[in-house]
Protein backbone atom coordinates (compact mmCIF):
# COMPACT_ATOMS: atom_id res chain seq x y z
CA UNK A 1 0.00 0.00 0.00
CA UNK A 2 2.47 2.00 0.82
CA UNK A 3 4.63 1.65 -2.22
CA UNK A 4 1.63 2.52 -4.45
CA UNK A 5 1.01 5.37 -2.59
CA UNK A 6 4.69 6.49 -2.79
CA UNK A 7 4.74 5.50 -6.98
CA UNK A 8 1.35 7.88 -7.47
CA UNK A 9 2.69 10.76 -5.36
CA UNK A 10 6.13 10.81 -7.68
CA UNK A 11 3.53 10.74 -10.83
CA UNK A 12 1.55 13.23 -9.67
CA UNK A 13 4.71 15.55 -8.97
CA UNK A 14 6.30 14.52 -11.93
CA UNK A 15 3.35 15.62 -14.29
CA UNK A 16 3.29 18.81 -12.19
CA UNK A 17 6.77 19.55 -13.26
CA UNK A 18 6.39 18.29 -16.59
CA UNK A 19 9.23 15.85 -16.19
CA UNK A 20 9.63 13.79 -18.90
CA UNK A 21 8.47 9.65 -18.64
CA UNK A 22 6.40 11.15 -15.99
CA UNK A 23 4.18 8.00 -16.56
CA UNK A 24 7.12 5.69 -16.22
CA UNK A 25 6.57 2.61 -13.69
CA UNK A 26 9.78 2.95 -11.92
CA UNK A 27 8.87 5.10 -8.88
CA UNK A 28 13.54 5.39 -9.26
CA UNK A 29 12.99 6.77 -12.69
CA UNK A 30 10.28 8.89 -11.78
CA UNK A 31 12.92 10.56 -8.60
CA UNK A 32 15.70 11.03 -11.12
CA UNK A 33 13.38 12.76 -13.13
CA UNK A 34 11.71 15.12 -10.68
CA UNK A 35 15.38 15.51 -9.50
CA UNK A 36 16.79 16.68 -12.75
CA UNK A 37 14.03 19.00 -13.31
CA UNK A 38 15.12 20.68 -10.05
CA UNK A 39 18.59 20.93 -11.23
CA UNK A 40 20.05 18.23 -8.84
CA UNK A 41 20.45 15.29 -10.97
CA UNK A 42 20.98 11.66 -9.35
CA UNK A 43 23.38 8.82 -10.07
CA UNK A 44 22.25 5.78 -10.77
CA UNK A 45 23.17 4.34 -7.20
CA UNK A 46 21.18 7.66 -5.25
CA UNK A 47 23.83 9.48 -4.77
CA UNK A 48 23.92 13.07 -6.38
CA UNK A 49 25.79 13.48 -9.54
CA UNK A 50 29.71 14.24 -9.00
CA UNK A 51 28.89 17.76 -10.91
CA UNK A 52 25.77 18.67 -9.07
CA UNK A 53 25.32 21.49 -6.69
CA UNK A 54 24.10 21.53 -3.33
CA UNK A 55 24.23 24.86 -1.03
CA UNK A 56 25.96 24.72 2.11
CA UNK A 57 23.66 24.39 4.93
CA UNK A 58 23.56 28.04 7.17
CA UNK A 59 24.16 28.12 10.62
CA UNK A 60 20.67 28.79 11.42
CA UNK A 61 17.97 27.69 9.03
CA UNK A 62 14.44 29.10 9.91
CA UNK A 63 11.29 26.71 9.32
CA UNK A 64 10.78 26.07 5.91
CA UNK A 65 6.79 27.03 4.61
CA UNK A 66 5.73 26.72 1.63
CA UNK A 67 4.64 30.28 0.50
CA UNK A 68 1.72 31.23 -1.41
CA UNK A 69 1.64 32.50 -4.61
CA UNK A 70 0.00 35.57 -5.41
CA UNK A 71 -3.54 35.18 -7.22
CA UNK A 72 -2.73 33.63 -10.64
CA UNK A 73 -0.42 31.62 -9.42
CA UNK A 74 3.00 33.82 -10.92
CA UNK A 75 5.12 36.46 -10.08
CA UNK A 76 3.57 39.44 -10.96
CA UNK A 77 6.19 41.76 -10.33
CA UNK A 78 8.79 40.67 -13.44
CA UNK A 79 9.01 41.04 -16.96
CA UNK A 80 6.24 44.24 -17.09
CA UNK A 81 5.12 43.90 -20.80
CA UNK A 82 5.12 47.82 -21.66
CA UNK A 83 8.67 49.75 -21.37
CA UNK A 84 8.87 52.43 -18.65
CA UNK A 85 7.34 55.56 -19.78
CA UNK A 86 6.05 54.34 -22.87
CA UNK A 87 1.90 54.65 -21.81
CA UNK A 88 0.16 58.03 -21.68
CA UNK A 89 0.31 60.05 -18.27
CA UNK A 90 -2.55 59.51 -16.07
CA UNK A 91 -4.51 62.59 -14.88
CA UNK A 92 -7.00 62.11 -11.98
CA UNK A 93 -9.04 64.67 -10.37
CA UNK A 94 -9.58 64.48 -6.88
CA UNK A 95 -13.93 64.78 -6.30
CA UNK A 96 -13.93 63.18 -3.41
CA UNK A 97 -15.34 64.65 -0.07
CA UNK A 98 -12.19 63.81 2.15
CA UNK A 99 -9.98 66.86 2.34
CA UNK A 100 -6.51 66.96 4.80
CA UNK A 101 -5.62 63.55 6.20
CA UNK A 102 -8.06 61.83 9.07
CA UNK A 103 -6.86 60.78 12.39
CA UNK A 104 -7.65 57.31 11.58
CA UNK A 105 -5.68 57.52 8.26
CA UNK A 106 -2.58 58.72 10.51
CA UNK A 107 -3.37 55.79 13.06
CA UNK A 108 -3.27 52.93 10.44
CA UNK A 109 0.04 54.41 8.86
CA UNK A 110 -2.20 54.80 4.97
CA UNK A 111 0.00 57.84 4.06
CA UNK A 112 0.43 56.68 0.44
CA UNK A 113 -3.27 56.10 0.18
CA UNK A 114 -3.86 59.51 1.00
CA UNK A 115 -1.52 61.36 -0.90
CA UNK A 116 -2.46 59.73 -4.13
CA UNK A 117 -6.28 59.94 -3.66
CA UNK A 118 -8.11 58.92 -5.60
CA UNK A 119 -5.80 56.52 -6.85
CA UNK A 120 -5.32 53.44 -4.60
CA UNK A 121 -1.93 52.00 -3.47
CA UNK A 122 -2.75 48.61 -5.04
CA UNK A 123 -4.04 51.09 -8.58
CA UNK A 124 -0.48 52.71 -7.77
CA UNK A 125 1.73 49.44 -7.89
CA UNK A 126 -0.33 47.92 -10.66
CA UNK A 127 -0.66 50.70 -13.33
CA UNK A 128 1.91 53.31 -12.39
CA UNK A 129 5.20 52.04 -10.18
CA UNK A 130 8.35 51.91 -12.20
CA UNK A 131 5.79 52.34 -15.60
CA UNK A 132 4.45 56.13 -16.05
CA UNK A 133 3.78 59.67 -14.79
CA UNK A 134 0.33 60.69 -12.76
CA UNK A 135 -1.04 63.77 -12.19
CA UNK A 136 -3.41 64.33 -9.34
CA UNK A 137 -5.59 67.46 -9.32
CA UNK A 138 -6.99 68.68 -5.92
CA UNK A 139 -9.14 72.02 -7.49
CA UNK A 140 -11.78 70.96 -3.92
CA UNK A 141 -9.09 70.75 -1.65
CA UNK A 142 -6.13 73.40 -2.20
CA UNK A 143 -5.82 72.83 1.63
CA UNK A 144 -4.76 69.07 1.30
CA UNK A 145 -1.14 69.66 2.36
CA UNK A 146 -1.64 71.80 4.75
CA UNK A 147 0.87 71.67 7.85
CA UNK A 148 3.36 69.87 6.36
CA UNK A 149 5.79 72.79 5.60
CA UNK A 150 5.44 76.72 4.67
CA UNK A 151 7.72 79.13 3.49
CA UNK A 152 7.52 81.05 7.27
CA UNK A 153 9.08 77.39 8.69
CA UNK A 154 11.66 77.81 5.82
CA UNK A 155 12.74 81.27 6.76
CA UNK A 156 12.52 79.81 10.90
CA UNK A 157 14.92 76.80 10.05
CA UNK A 158 17.23 79.17 8.24
CA UNK A 159 17.20 81.49 11.03
CA UNK A 160 16.88 78.71 14.08
CA UNK A 161 19.26 75.75 12.52
CA UNK A 162 22.70 75.67 11.78
CA UNK A 163 21.78 74.88 8.45
CA UNK A 164 25.36 74.09 6.33
CA UNK A 165 25.67 74.87 2.60
CA UNK A 166 25.72 71.83 0.05
CA UNK A 167 24.74 69.63 2.71
CA UNK A 168 21.32 71.58 4.60
CA UNK A 169 20.83 74.00 2.06
CA UNK A 170 21.22 74.98 -1.42
CA UNK A 171 20.72 78.47 -3.40
CA UNK A 172 20.72 77.39 -6.87
CA UNK A 173 19.60 79.61 -10.07
CA UNK A 174 18.82 78.08 -13.96
CA UNK A 175 18.96 81.21 -16.47
CA UNK A 176 19.55 80.88 -20.18
CA UNK A 177 20.51 77.01 -19.86
CA UNK A 178 23.01 77.20 -17.13
CA UNK A 179 22.47 76.70 -13.39
CA UNK A 180 24.50 78.61 -11.05
CA UNK A 181 25.07 77.77 -7.04
CA UNK A 182 25.39 80.41 -4.83
CA UNK A 183 26.37 78.41 -1.96
CA UNK A 184 27.80 80.90 0.01
CA UNK A 185 27.83 84.37 1.96
CA UNK A 186 30.35 86.38 0.91
CA UNK A 187 30.87 87.41 -2.81
CA UNK A 188 32.77 83.93 -3.84
CA UNK A 189 32.56 80.44 -3.20
CA UNK A 190 34.75 78.85 -1.29
CA UNK A 191 35.85 75.40 -0.60
CA UNK A 192 34.91 75.47 3.21
CA UNK A 193 32.00 74.23 4.60
CA UNK A 194 30.01 77.21 5.61
CA UNK A 195 26.75 77.85 7.43
CA UNK A 196 24.10 79.79 5.43
CA UNK A 197 22.77 83.07 6.81
CA UNK A 198 19.01 83.48 6.89
CA UNK A 199 19.37 87.13 5.69
CA UNK A 200 21.67 86.48 2.46
CA UNK A 201 19.75 83.17 1.31
CA UNK A 202 16.30 85.54 1.69
CA UNK A 203 17.84 88.29 -0.08
CA UNK A 204 18.99 86.19 -2.65
CA UNK A 205 15.69 84.52 -3.34
CA UNK A 206 13.74 87.64 -3.07
CA UNK A 207 16.21 90.05 -4.78
CA UNK A 208 17.95 87.71 -6.97
CA UNK A 209 15.18 85.37 -8.12
CA UNK A 210 16.93 82.40 -6.28
CA UNK A 211 15.55 79.11 -5.10
CA UNK A 212 16.45 77.81 -2.06
CA UNK A 213 16.44 74.11 -1.34
CA UNK A 214 16.11 72.47 1.37
CA UNK A 215 17.72 69.04 1.84
CA UNK A 216 15.92 66.43 4.55
CA UNK A 217 13.73 68.89 6.27
CA UNK A 218 12.23 65.37 8.37
CA UNK A 219 15.19 65.80 10.82
CA UNK A 220 14.10 69.75 12.35
CA UNK A 221 9.82 69.54 10.71
CA UNK A 222 7.37 67.15 12.83
CA UNK A 223 4.59 66.64 10.13
CA UNK A 224 7.37 65.91 7.96
CA UNK A 225 8.92 63.68 9.84
CA UNK A 226 5.62 62.08 11.06
CA UNK A 227 4.45 61.51 7.39
CA UNK A 228 8.03 60.01 6.10
CA UNK A 229 8.58 57.81 9.13
CA UNK A 230 4.95 56.51 8.51
CA UNK A 231 6.04 56.02 5.12
CA UNK A 232 8.83 53.94 6.04
CA UNK A 233 6.49 51.65 7.89
CA UNK A 234 4.16 51.15 4.91
CA UNK A 235 6.34 50.65 2.46
CA UNK A 236 9.11 49.12 4.33
CA UNK A 237 12.66 51.09 2.58
CA UNK A 238 14.00 54.31 2.88
CA UNK A 239 11.98 57.46 1.89
CA UNK A 240 13.43 60.73 1.90
CA UNK A 241 12.26 64.37 1.37
CA UNK A 242 13.66 67.84 -0.09
CA UNK A 243 11.73 71.09 0.11
CA UNK A 244 11.95 73.71 -3.13
CA UNK A 245 11.29 76.64 -2.36
CA UNK A 246 10.42 78.87 -5.88
CA UNK A 247 10.39 82.83 -6.56
CA UNK A 248 7.67 83.83 -8.48
CA UNK A 249 8.54 83.26 -12.68
CA UNK A 250 12.06 81.27 -11.90
CA UNK A 251 13.43 77.94 -11.98
CA UNK A 252 16.39 76.88 -10.12
CA UNK A 253 17.14 73.46 -11.90
CA UNK A 254 18.42 72.52 -15.04
CA UNK A 255 16.50 69.59 -16.62
CA UNK A 256 17.47 66.79 -15.25
CA UNK A 257 16.38 62.85 -14.24
CA UNK A 258 16.73 61.53 -10.71
CA UNK A 259 17.57 58.15 -9.26
CA UNK A 260 14.29 57.87 -7.33
CA UNK A 261 10.60 57.59 -7.49
CA UNK A 262 9.41 61.34 -6.78
CA UNK A 263 6.39 62.21 -5.24
CA UNK A 264 5.85 66.13 -5.81
CA UNK A 265 3.25 68.06 -2.92
CA UNK A 266 2.38 70.87 -3.97
CA UNK A 267 2.34 73.13 -0.97
CA UNK A 268 2.28 76.93 -2.02
CA UNK A 269 1.82 78.60 -5.35
CA UNK A 270 2.06 77.14 -8.71
CA UNK A 271 4.67 75.73 -10.63
CA UNK A 272 5.00 74.25 -14.36
CA UNK A 273 6.23 70.95 -15.00
CA UNK A 274 7.42 69.28 -18.39
CA UNK A 275 8.54 65.93 -18.19
CA UNK A 276 10.78 64.07 -20.89
CA UNK A 277 11.45 60.67 -21.93
CA UNK A 278 15.25 59.36 -22.01
CA UNK A 279 16.32 58.50 -25.80
CA UNK A 280 17.90 55.36 -24.46
CA UNK A 281 16.00 52.80 -23.47
CA UNK A 282 19.29 52.20 -21.30
CA UNK A 283 18.48 54.68 -19.33
CA UNK A 284 15.19 53.99 -18.17
CA UNK A 285 15.01 53.27 -14.61
CA UNK A 286 18.77 54.33 -13.86
CA UNK A 287 20.57 53.54 -10.60
CA UNK A 288 22.40 57.27 -10.85
CA UNK A 289 21.26 60.22 -11.48
CA UNK A 290 22.07 62.37 -14.32
CA UNK A 291 23.84 65.42 -15.84
CA UNK A 292 22.41 68.38 -16.35
CA UNK A 293 20.31 68.51 -19.41
CA UNK A 294 20.55 71.10 -22.66
CA UNK A 295 17.04 71.70 -23.77
CA UNK A 296 18.04 70.71 -27.40
CA UNK A 297 18.82 67.37 -26.16
CA UNK A 298 15.11 66.82 -24.70
CA UNK A 299 13.00 64.20 -26.11
CA UNK A 300 9.67 63.60 -26.21
CA UNK A 301 7.55 65.44 -24.17
CA UNK A 302 5.14 63.43 -21.81
CA UNK A 303 3.52 66.03 -19.72
CA UNK A 304 3.21 69.89 -19.47
CA UNK A 305 1.07 70.46 -16.32
CA UNK A 306 0.94 72.97 -14.16
CA UNK A 307 1.03 71.98 -10.22
CA UNK A 308 -1.77 73.88 -7.80
CA UNK A 309 -1.94 73.75 -3.97
CA UNK A 310 -3.30 70.42 -3.10
CA UNK A 311 -1.96 68.61 -6.38
CA UNK A 312 0.39 65.19 -6.74
CA UNK A 313 2.83 64.34 -9.53
CA UNK A 314 4.49 61.18 -9.52
CA UNK A 315 7.94 60.00 -11.52
CA UNK A 316 9.54 57.25 -11.90
CA UNK A 317 13.23 57.44 -11.68
CA UNK A 318 14.34 57.99 -15.16
CA UNK A 319 11.92 60.34 -16.25
CA UNK A 320 13.63 64.21 -16.98
CA UNK A 321 12.06 67.08 -16.10
CA UNK A 322 12.02 70.66 -15.18
CA UNK A 323 9.82 72.90 -13.38
CA UNK A 324 8.96 76.66 -13.22
CA UNK A 325 7.02 78.72 -11.22
CA UNK A 326 4.33 81.21 -12.41
CA UNK A 327 4.67 84.56 -12.31
CA UNK A 328 1.36 85.50 -9.26
CA UNK A 329 3.61 84.03 -6.60
CA UNK A 330 6.30 81.96 -4.81
CA UNK A 331 6.27 78.47 -5.05
CA UNK A 332 6.91 75.78 -2.46
CA UNK A 333 6.55 72.12 -2.99
CA UNK A 334 7.95 68.91 -1.48
CA UNK A 335 9.62 66.03 -3.29
CA UNK A 336 8.92 62.56 -1.17
CA UNK A 337 11.93 60.23 -2.64
CA UNK A 338 11.41 56.47 -2.53
CA UNK A 339 12.73 53.31 -4.37
CA UNK A 340 16.33 54.45 -4.24
CA UNK A 341 18.82 51.78 -4.87
CA UNK A 342 16.16 48.63 -4.23
CA UNK A 343 16.21 47.30 -7.50
CA UNK A 344 16.68 43.89 -8.63
CA UNK A 345 20.72 45.06 -9.50
CA UNK A 346 20.75 46.10 -6.12
CA UNK A 347 19.55 42.52 -4.71
CA UNK A 348 22.05 40.92 -6.83
CA UNK A 349 25.08 43.23 -5.92
CA UNK A 350 24.82 41.33 -2.23
CA UNK A 351 24.22 38.01 -3.28
CA UNK A 352 26.56 37.71 -6.56
CA UNK A 353 29.67 37.35 -4.59
CA UNK A 354 28.28 34.50 -1.90
CA UNK A 355 27.22 32.70 -4.68
CA UNK A 356 30.21 32.75 -6.40
CA UNK A 357 31.72 31.26 -3.20
CA UNK A 358 29.43 28.60 -2.41
CA UNK A 359 28.88 27.72 -6.35
CA UNK A 360 32.87 27.62 -6.55
CA UNK A 361 32.84 25.14 -3.38
CA UNK A 362 30.37 22.63 -4.56
CA UNK A 363 30.53 22.58 -7.93
CA UNK A 364 33.92 20.58 -9.74
CA UNK A 365 32.96 22.44 -13.54
CA UNK A 366 33.83 26.04 -12.07
CA UNK A 367 37.00 24.70 -10.34
CA UNK A 368 38.53 23.61 -13.70
CA UNK A 369 41.40 25.18 -15.71
CA UNK A 370 40.22 28.11 -18.34
CA UNK A 371 41.32 26.90 -21.71
CA UNK A 372 45.24 27.98 -22.58
CA UNK A 373 44.55 29.67 -26.16
CA UNK A 374 41.55 31.57 -24.69
CA UNK A 375 43.19 34.48 -25.68
CA UNK A 376 43.54 34.14 -29.35
CA UNK A 377 39.61 33.94 -29.74
CA UNK A 378 38.56 35.87 -26.88
CA UNK A 379 39.07 39.29 -25.92
CA UNK A 380 38.33 42.63 -27.85
CA UNK A 381 40.66 41.90 -30.41
CA UNK A 382 38.34 38.97 -31.49
CA UNK A 383 34.76 40.20 -30.32
CA UNK A 384 33.67 40.53 -34.23
CA UNK A 385 34.96 37.42 -34.57
CA UNK A 386 32.60 34.28 -35.22
CA UNK A 387 34.61 30.78 -34.97
CA UNK A 388 33.34 27.80 -32.34
CA UNK A 389 35.71 28.03 -30.28
CA UNK A 390 34.06 31.57 -29.70
CA UNK A 391 30.99 29.71 -29.00
CA UNK A 392 31.65 27.03 -27.32
CA UNK A 393 33.35 29.24 -24.65
CA UNK A 394 30.63 31.43 -24.51
CA UNK A 395 28.14 28.19 -24.32
CA UNK A 396 29.73 27.11 -21.85
CA UNK A 397 30.47 30.58 -19.59
CA UNK A 398 26.59 30.76 -19.93
CA UNK A 399 26.06 27.08 -17.91
CA UNK A 400 28.61 28.14 -15.66
CA UNK A 401 26.28 31.15 -14.80
CA UNK A 402 23.37 29.41 -14.63
CA UNK A 403 24.85 27.09 -11.78
CA UNK A 404 26.07 30.29 -9.88
CA UNK A 405 22.51 31.31 -10.12
CA UNK A 406 21.20 28.26 -8.19
CA UNK A 407 23.43 28.78 -5.23
CA UNK A 408 22.25 32.76 -4.77
CA UNK A 409 21.98 33.41 -1.20
CA UNK A 410 18.20 35.37 -1.64
CA UNK A 411 17.53 35.45 1.58
CA UNK A 412 20.29 36.14 3.32
CA UNK A 413 20.73 39.01 0.57
CA UNK A 414 17.12 40.27 2.10
CA UNK A 415 17.59 40.36 5.40
CA UNK A 416 20.91 42.41 4.20
CA UNK A 417 18.74 45.16 2.77
CA UNK A 418 16.77 44.87 5.68
CA UNK A 419 19.15 45.37 7.91
CA UNK A 420 20.17 48.36 5.92
CA UNK A 421 16.85 49.76 5.90
CA UNK A 422 16.35 49.42 9.57
CA UNK A 423 19.89 51.22 10.60
CA UNK A 424 18.92 53.81 7.95
CA UNK A 425 15.42 54.44 8.55
CA UNK A 426 14.06 57.18 10.95
CA UNK A 427 12.80 56.34 14.34
CA UNK A 428 9.26 55.37 14.14
CA UNK A 429 6.80 58.02 14.67
CA UNK A 430 5.18 57.52 18.19
CA UNK A 431 7.49 55.33 19.55
CA UNK A 432 10.73 56.07 21.76
CA UNK A 433 13.19 54.08 23.04
CA UNK A 434 13.96 55.45 26.27
CA UNK A 435 10.55 56.26 28.30
CA UNK A 436 10.23 54.72 31.15
CA UNK A 437 8.71 51.36 31.05
CA UNK A 438 6.91 49.32 34.13
CA UNK A 439 8.35 46.32 35.07
CA UNK A 440 8.09 43.49 33.28
CA UNK A 441 5.94 40.63 34.90
CA UNK A 442 5.74 37.97 32.54
CA UNK A 443 3.64 34.44 32.73
CA UNK A 444 3.47 31.39 30.42
CA UNK A 445 0.48 32.70 29.59
CA UNK A 446 1.82 36.38 29.23
CA UNK A 447 0.97 36.74 25.04
CA UNK A 448 4.11 38.74 23.20
CA UNK A 449 3.98 41.45 20.50
CA UNK A 450 6.34 43.26 18.27
CA UNK A 451 5.41 47.08 19.31
CA UNK A 452 5.32 47.89 15.53
CA UNK A 453 5.86 46.11 12.43
CA UNK A 454 8.89 46.72 10.77
CA UNK A 455 11.33 48.03 12.82
CA UNK A 456 13.36 45.06 13.49
CA UNK A 457 15.64 43.18 11.13
CA UNK A 458 17.34 39.62 12.15
CA UNK A 459 20.42 38.50 10.67
CA UNK A 460 22.82 35.68 10.91
CA UNK A 461 26.92 36.97 11.79
CA UNK A 462 29.51 34.15 12.65
CA UNK A 463 27.68 31.76 14.98
CA UNK A 464 25.43 34.32 16.82
CA UNK A 465 22.12 35.97 15.91
CA UNK A 466 22.14 39.74 15.63
CA UNK A 467 19.06 41.53 15.80
CA UNK A 468 19.30 45.46 14.32
CA UNK A 469 16.29 47.89 15.05
CA UNK A 470 15.52 51.69 14.68
CA UNK A 471 14.29 52.72 18.01
CA UNK A 472 18.05 54.42 18.74
CA UNK A 473 17.95 56.09 15.29
CA UNK A 474 18.51 60.09 15.83
CA UNK A 475 16.30 61.89 13.52
CA UNK A 476 19.21 64.10 12.88
CA UNK A 477 21.21 61.88 11.16
CA UNK A 478 18.32 60.75 8.43
CA UNK A 479 19.47 59.84 4.81
CA UNK A 480 23.18 60.48 5.76
CA UNK A 481 25.82 59.30 3.55
CA UNK A 482 28.45 57.52 5.93
CA UNK A 483 30.63 60.64 5.87
CA UNK A 484 27.98 63.10 6.57
CA UNK A 485 27.98 62.04 9.81
CA UNK A 486 31.62 62.53 10.32
CA UNK A 487 32.76 65.45 8.02
CA UNK A 488 29.96 67.34 7.00
CA UNK A 489 27.30 67.24 10.94
CA UNK A 490 27.80 70.41 13.20
CA UNK A 491 29.16 69.44 17.07
CA UNK A 492 25.73 70.07 18.02
CA UNK A 493 24.29 67.74 16.03
CA UNK A 494 26.63 65.00 16.85
CA UNK A 495 25.31 62.18 19.14
CA UNK A 496 26.41 59.20 21.11
CA UNK A 497 23.43 56.99 21.09
CA UNK A 498 24.59 53.64 20.33
CA UNK A 499 23.34 51.95 17.15
CA UNK A 500 19.77 49.61 18.15
CA UNK A 501 21.99 45.90 18.17
CA UNK A 502 21.46 43.07 20.22
CA UNK A 503 23.38 39.93 19.89
CA UNK A 504 22.24 36.24 20.90
CA UNK A 505 23.33 32.72 20.93
CA UNK A 506 22.26 30.75 17.50
CA UNK A 507 19.76 29.00 19.70
CA UNK A 508 17.78 31.74 19.89
CA UNK A 509 17.14 31.96 16.24
CA UNK A 510 13.52 30.37 15.79
CA UNK A 511 12.14 32.18 18.77
CA UNK A 512 13.18 35.14 17.95
CA UNK A 513 12.01 34.69 14.26
CA UNK A 514 8.43 33.69 15.80
CA UNK A 515 8.54 36.90 17.82
CA UNK A 516 9.12 39.19 14.80
CA UNK A 517 6.16 37.64 13.01
CA UNK A 518 4.11 38.51 16.16
CA UNK A 519 2.61 42.03 16.06
CA UNK A 520 -1.12 42.96 16.48
CA UNK A 521 -3.36 40.23 16.98
CA UNK A 522 -0.58 37.44 15.88
CA UNK A 523 0.82 38.03 19.39
CA UNK A 524 2.46 34.48 20.57
CA UNK A 525 2.46 33.12 24.29
CA UNK A 526 5.48 32.60 26.19
CA UNK A 527 3.83 28.67 26.69
CA UNK A 528 4.33 28.28 22.82
CA UNK A 529 7.82 29.65 22.76
CA UNK A 530 8.59 27.62 25.24
CA UNK A 531 7.33 24.60 23.72
CA UNK A 532 9.33 25.41 20.60
CA UNK A 533 12.70 24.64 22.81
CA UNK A 534 11.35 21.46 24.43
CA UNK A 535 12.79 18.82 23.73
CA UNK A 536 15.88 20.33 22.17
CA UNK A 537 19.56 20.65 23.64
CA UNK A 538 18.84 24.80 23.58
CA UNK A 539 20.21 26.42 26.52
CA UNK A 540 17.58 29.17 26.51
CA UNK A 541 17.15 31.17 28.84
CA UNK A 542 13.73 32.35 27.38
CA UNK A 543 12.80 34.92 30.44
CA UNK A 544 15.49 36.45 30.10
CA UNK A 545 15.98 36.55 26.72
CA UNK A 546 12.14 38.52 26.33
CA UNK A 547 13.83 40.98 29.47
CA UNK A 548 16.38 42.02 26.95
CA UNK A 549 13.88 42.78 23.87
CA UNK A 550 10.94 44.21 26.84
CA UNK A 551 14.40 46.63 28.36
CA UNK A 552 15.01 47.99 24.80
CA UNK A 553 11.45 48.91 23.88
CA UNK A 554 11.36 46.19 21.52
CA UNK A 555 7.63 44.16 22.25
CA UNK A 556 4.76 44.17 24.43
CA UNK A 557 4.42 41.75 27.19
CA UNK A 558 0.26 42.01 28.00
CA UNK A 559 -0.61 39.39 31.01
Amino acid sequence: MKDRRLHKGLRCVAIALNVKDSKSADPFCLLQGIAATCGVPLGDDGSLMPDSCQEANPVFQPPTKRRKLAKGGENKTLGKPDLPLSKPTKCLQDQSDKGAISSAEWQEGRMLDWMLRPCTTQQFIKQHLDQRPIHVSRQKHQHYFDGLLTKADIQQLLKSQQLQYGTNVDVTSYTNGQRINLNYNGSGNTDQLETADASTVMRRFNKESCSVRVLHPQRWVEPVYKLLSMLEDELRSPVGCNAYLTPSSSQGFAPHWDDIDAFVLQVEGSKRWRLYAPDNNADLLPHDSSRDFQEQELGKLLLDVTLHPGDLLYMPRGCIHQAQALPDAHSLHLTVSANQHCSWTDLFELSLPRALQLAGADCIGLRRSLPFDMSQYMGLIHQEEESAQRNNFTTTAQQMLQQVSKHMPLDTAVDRMSVQFVQQRLPPYGLHRREERPDLEVSESSKITLVRPGIAAMTIEDDSVVLYHCLNNPRILHASRPNDVANNESEDEQTDIAPGRLEFDVDYGEVLERILLAHGSKGVSMGKLQRMLDGTDSTVDLFAFIGDLYSEGLIIVQA
